[in-house]
């Protein structure tokens, strides 16, 4: 049993322990080259500001107003769910959202009335 717990100890600790967590904050940048973006958030406890680099990659999700990272911008307000590697402090996140728009979320329009029936030739 020992052998067996030392194993496992070994093996995390040489492939990284991953945790994933809710990040709510503000992008105070993109960077597309690296598939990147820069997020500022403040922590509600201490009002400490920290800004956190987050990767995205192919399997990142996003969802709101925005369907890739070209479409994020400096001040967009953001949800991500992303995964942190305890052994290299990376960030990958694995779904992105901006909030739709209050204005926008509301009720869509309702649909134009149908177009009434020609009459039928006689």
């Amino acid at each position: 049993m020992k052998k067996l717990t030392l194993f496992l100890a070994l093996t995390m600790a040489l492939c990284g322990v991953a945790y994933a967590e809710t990040i709510e904050g503000t992008v105070a940048g993109v960077d597309l080259a690296g598939s990147a973006l820069k997020i500022s958030k403040t922590d509600a406890a201490t009002g400490i500001t920290e800004e956190l680099s987050i990767s995205v990659n192919d399997t990142t999700a996003y969802a709101g107003d925005v369907t890739a990272l070209d479409e994020l911008v400096e001040g967009d307000e953001v949800k991500l769910e992303a995964e942190k590697d305890e052994a290299t402090g990376s960030w990958v996140a694995k779904s992105v959202e901006v909030p739709v728009a209050p204005e926008l979320a509301e009720e869509a329009p309702e649909a134009a009335p149908a177009a009434p029936e020609a009459p039928e030739a006689e």
